[in-house]
């Protein structure tokens, strides 16, 4: 029995702490793209390929993934209460040159168990967020006591 080594090259990141899912806020690309599971998810394992595919057709988002067991703030942050759910977090400027904010994040989750309409829907708010890149670039977001989330540092 031959034994083959083979190498996955995934286009998402793996997020295992919250560490790690803030200093993607600040990675330079335009938004954030996460694909929210858990160990217990079936769904969350099926659709896990297609996302990954996704990933590989946008270049100018960070595409992510997270397990909700390994890292529950940042899915706290990220306002997730269904596996699988996708959240779309647009960093930049809006077409009017005002800044995105956590209001504009989009957090798509299968209703009524339709799991196989989460990343149509999801990929449908990617194509209608239109964002340009801040020339100041992107500062790191701060901690909202009141929240318990974080925000973006406007002036």
């Amino acid at each position: 029995m031959a034994l083959r080594a083979s190498r996955r090259f995934l286009s998402a990141a793996a997020i295992k702490d919250a560490k790690t899912y803030e200093s993607l806020k600040t990675s330079g690309k335009t938004m954030m793209v996460g694909y929210f599971t858990s160990h217990f998810s079936l769904a969350g394992k099926m659709y896990k390929p297609q996302f990954e595919a996704m990933a590989a057709s946008y270049p100018k988002a960070a595409f992510y993934t997270c397990d909700v067991d390994d890292a529950p703030l940042a899915a706290y942050d990220a306002e997730v209460v269904d596996v699988p759910s996708v959240v779309v977090l647009p960093l930049g400027l809006k077409p009017d040159g005002s800044p995105y904010d956590k209001s504009d994040m989009v957090v798509i989750s299968p209703e009524l168990a339709r799991f196989d309409q989460v990343l149509s829907r999801a990929k449908a708010v990617i194509d209608a967020t239109t964002v340009i890149e801040d020339p100041q670039g992107q500062k790191p977001w701060q901690f909202d006591p009141a929240t318990g989330t974080t925000l973006p540092a406007h002036e």
